[in-house]
């Protein structure tokens, strides 16, 4: 078998390979054999059907089967060996289907090769990257001090209600007999609906616009215990009928809170409480500047490291992978972002090359699902991670090569950044939220 690359230009090959009989025949042979010895056809014992009719019967498709396989090994194997930085898969010239298979010995097959520009990495020369440390404000160290203060607050029944109550009773349209037992919390309530439930007394009757009382239908729709789309199927005039009143007196800033919300004798007095505070809230927005530190580095290596792309090549590639799935104007459309990856792919397979360190683990995996999973909860995920960790275990196992795989390119690529952020001169700023939301927004829009 003869294997011949002609590189065209810096991004772009032609891979040749020519089979001979010397190289497929025996395997055919062996396998017709196989056959005969297993094949159950009428009119021969078992083990005795004679080569020549089960040549007849299979030759021709095990000669196709054992060619295709002998090319595509011979395909992969060159790109492994030669440590072509190919872009895309191969892209045959051969159509299967046009060669003569009854009569030809000989098969050539022709392939055109996208590839990456030869390119470096160079970790220490990268510029330096900020790295954005986010200081609370007073107000949100108040606020935080303010749930906590409900959270650990005492329930109350009052005999009428204020705005920041809970009211819970009976939500009835006389026209539809819609008939529901709602919870109405004030505070979520549009500021024209507050004035009609404040002041409201157990057993009394409020009629209103369903529709009115709520920004949003989900708001609505939990108040009420039915779905987005079943809320927003509701209209008109409904009556609601008191049957409770609950109010949450705030907890006053004592030891007692201080223990019950940070831990037992951690904090003291009010300004090492708030001191507490203020850091978990810190802690909460560590995640949220640490995307984007990993977005700015990820951008640092594109920007700083050239690398050129077979890009006809590779529209032409996934217009064909996709098989009639997307057109040439969704492909230039999103185009830029796909080279984006490519290019980013590179750089982070280079890096781990040059790097025995970047080693990836199952608990590396599973640590990448259970982030994934503490972000879909937020702030209610903490106190819950032998919860998170029994269902990120549970998510791995399930449909297990694929979504292991998947999750395995992420922490792959986790690996790579943390192992570049310990390269890269990191300069820390501490800045304010609203700031940190500005930047942010800006860097995301910009890419």
């Amino acid at each position: 078998m003869e294997t011949n690359f002609n590189k065209i230009s810096a991004t772009e090959g032609r891979l040749k390979v020519t089979l001979t009989p010397e190289d497929y025949q025996a395997d055919v042979d062996k396998q017709i054999k196989e056959y005969a010895k297993k094949a159950k056809i009428k009119g021969f014992r078992p083990g005795h059907v004679p080569f020549g009719y089960i040549k007849k019967l299979y030759g021709k498709n095990l000669l196709v089967d054992t060619v295709i396989n002998k090319v595509s090994g011979a395909v992969n194997g060159y790109i492994t060996e030669n440590k072509l930085k190919v872009v895309g898969d191969p892209m045959p010239d051969n159509d299967v289907y046009k060669i003569d298979w009854d009569n030809d010995t000989e098969f050539n097959f022709e392939y055109e090769v996208g590839t990456a520009s030869d390119f470096t990495v160079d970790l220490d020369k990268l510029p330096a990257i900020e790295n954005y440390e986010i200081q609370p404000s007073e107000k949100q160290v108040d606020d935080a001090i303010a749930d906590l203060q409900k959270r650990f607050g005492t329930d109350l029944e009052p005999e009428d209600a204020e705005i920041g109550d809970l009211l819970f009773g009976t939500l009835k349209q006389e026209s539809s007999e819609f008939e529901s037992q709602s919870g109405i919390p004030t505070d979520k309530l549009v500021k024209k609906s507050q004035k009609l439930f404040k002041g409201l007394e157990k057993g009394s009757k409020v009629t209103f616009d369903i529709q009115s009382l709520f920004e949003t239908v989900k708001d609505l729709g939990f108040a009420i215990g039915k779905s987005d789309e079943e809320a927003e199927a509701l209209s008109g005039e409904f009556e609601f009928t008191v049957d409770k009143i609950s109010r949450v007196a705030p907890a006053k800033v004592d030891q007692e809170l201080f223990d019950k919300a940070v831990g037992e004798g951690k904090v003291s007095d009010e300004k090492g409480f708030r001191e507490e505070i203020s850091n978990i809230i810190k802690e909460n927005y560590n995640r949220e500047s640490g995307f984007l530190l990993d977005f700015d580095v990820e951008k640092t290596l594109l920007d700083n490291v050239s690398i050129d792309l077979p890009d006809e090549f590779l529209k032409r590639w996934l217009l064909a992978a996709n098989e009639g799935k997307v057109t040439e104007e969704d492909i230039e459309k999103e185009y830029d972002a796909f080279a984006r990856g490519v290019r980013l792919d590179l750089i982070k397979g280079e890096i781990a090359t040059d790097n025995e360190d970047i080693k990836v683990e199952y608990d590396d995996v599973l640590e990448v699902v259970k982030a994934e999973i503490r972000n879909y909860f937020g702030p209610q995920a903490q106190g819950m991670d032998d919860f998170i960790t029994q269902m990120a275990k549970k998510q791995l196992e399930e449909n297990k090569d694929n979504a292991f795989r998947t999750y395995y390119n992420k922490a792959f690529g986790k690996a790579v950044i943390d192992y570049a952020k310990t390269k890269v001169t990191i300069n820390n700023k501490p800045v304010q939220v609203d700031e940190f939301n500005e930047i942010a927004k800006a860097k995301y829009e910009v890419a």
